[in-house]
Formats: C-alpha cells, sequence, structure tokens
C-alpha cells in the first residue's frame, strides 16, 4: 500500500494538532491554577461581602460614599478575576483607563505584593 505523501503528511500533522490539543503545557496548567487560586480568593471575599451587606441592610442610616466605595471595589475585583488579574484588560472592561484602574486599586488597597498574594493563596 502506497499512499500519498502529501495525504501521509496531511494526515500526520492533523494528528498532532488533535494530541497537541489534547494534552496542555505546564504554562497553560499553571495559568489556569493561577486562575482558580484567584478565583477562590474572590469567592471567599464575596462570601465575606455577603454578611457585610446584610449588616448594611439592617442600618438606618447609610453612608453614600462608602457603599460607592463598596461597590467600586467589587466592581474592580470582578473584572480583575474576569481578566486573571490583567489590569489594562480591567480597565478597558470598565472603561477606564489603566493609570485611573490602577490609582482606584491603590486607594482602595487592592495593590498587593507578591508575597501578599502567596500568602493569600495558601491559605486558599
Amino acid at each position: 500500500m502506497n499512499q500519498n505523501p502529501m495525504l501521509l503528511y496531511k494526515n500526520h500533522r492533523s494528528a498532532a494538532r488533535e494530541f497537541n490539543r489534547a494534552v496542555p503545557t505546564p504554562g497553560v496548567m499553571n495559568n489556569k491554577l493561577e486562575a482558580l487560586k484567584i478565583l477562590a480568593h474572590n469567592i471567599l471575599a464575596e462570601i465575606s461581602s455577603l454578611s457585610q451587606n446584610s449588616e448594611i441592610a439592617t442600618q438606618a442610616n447609610v453612608d453614600l460614599t462608602s457603599e460607592v466605595q463598596r461597590y467600586e471595589i467589587d466592581l474592580i475585583r470582578c473584572a480583575l478575576t474576569r481578566t486573571g488579574g490583567r489590569q489594562r484588560r480591567a480597565a478597558a472592561l470598565l472603561g477606564v483607563k489603566p493609570t485611573t484602574l490602577h490609582e482606584k486599586m491603590k486607594r482602595y488597597g487592592l495593590l498587593q505584593t507578591d508575597s501578599e498574594r502567596e500568602a493569600n493563596f495558601e491559605e486558599v
């Protein structure tokens, strides 16, 4: 059975592409693990936020400024989660300049050092 060399090459390339899609590379696995860690951390923050929301609902007086800040923090965290922590993409998602997002993150204490980030992930 002598097959056409071009057909053999095409079949080989197709099989190689399928194999490469099926086997995740270490970099892809690390990115997925990192995204899962960020997601788990943010889920815990959301749970904490829900308990704070129930406390606010029972308060007679609500400070609009602090509520707007809390809402903005939640939006920023959500955008960062959706973009895998990429500030430029999160800024585009929120419709603000990257410098504006960075300043807001600094103001609200959302910027973490590498050691703080690692400590948070170890807790999860």
